[in-house]
């Protein structure tokens, strides 16, 4: 299947799609291509200002304008975003006790089976 790459005219959000699909959101966006979210977004902006009020014209231009004017966080690789979700992850599971309804109580020891080593203590 071919696939090109497509960047959303309001926000920016690149995505891989196939031509056919670009073609038609370009069709329902009077030749502008935009990602999915802001289609919902325009689509919301036409229900909010009530049917026949507004055309899809006024409000992709309306949705381009607010998303532009919007701050935007610095642009970092999708890798380094997951590589700092992980590194949260990880630092918040090992700062924090045990939540697990079967982790021991604090202060009691939990006998060990015979395949588990014994901790250090004395049998």
């Amino acid at each position: 299947m071919e696939v090109e790459a497509a960047k959303c005219e309001c926000c920016g959000f690149t995505e891989e799609c196939t031509p056919q699909y670009i073609a038609a959101v370009r069709e329902e966006y009077l030749g502008r291509w935009i990602c999915g979210l802001c289609a919902e977004a325009v689509g919301d902006e036409i229900r909010r200002a009530g049917a026949g009020e507004i055309t899809t014209a006024e409000a992709l231009d309306r949705h381009v304008a607010f998303a532009r004017a919007a701050p935007r966080a610095p642009a970092r690789a999708a890798e380094d975003d997951l590589v700092a979700a992980v590194a949260r992850l990880l630092r918040r599971c090992l700062d924090s006790p045990p939540a697990s309804p079967a982790a021991p109580p604090q202060g009691r020891k939990v006998a060990a089976g015979s395949g588990c080593p014994s901790g250090g203590e004395d049998d």
